[in-house]
């Protein structure tokens, strides 16, 4: 997974660095490493990034429509 393969998956996501860091149990330094080309995600990293990544846009067609733009007003 290149620098800009996990920029975009975090996009798609809406995942910081830091959410990742804390879902992957690390320091979020090594995130930033991945995200600024000096170090590669582990294969397996990186096709769990992917396949989320995947299903987020997938799901995201699917996303309800009946509370947008709506509030909670007492």
């Amino acid at each position: 997974m290149t620098a800009d393969e996990l920029d975009i998956a975090l996009h798609d996501i809406r995942w910081t660095p830091d959410i990742l860091a804390r879902a992957l149990e690390c320091d979020v330094t090594l995130i930033h490493a991945w995200l600024d080309g000096n170090a590669e995600p582990p294969m397996k990293t990186a096709i769990w990034i992917r396949q989320l990544a995947e299903n987020h846009r997938a799901f995201e067609n699917l996303k309800p429509k009946t509370v947008k733009g709506k509030k909670f007003v007492i």
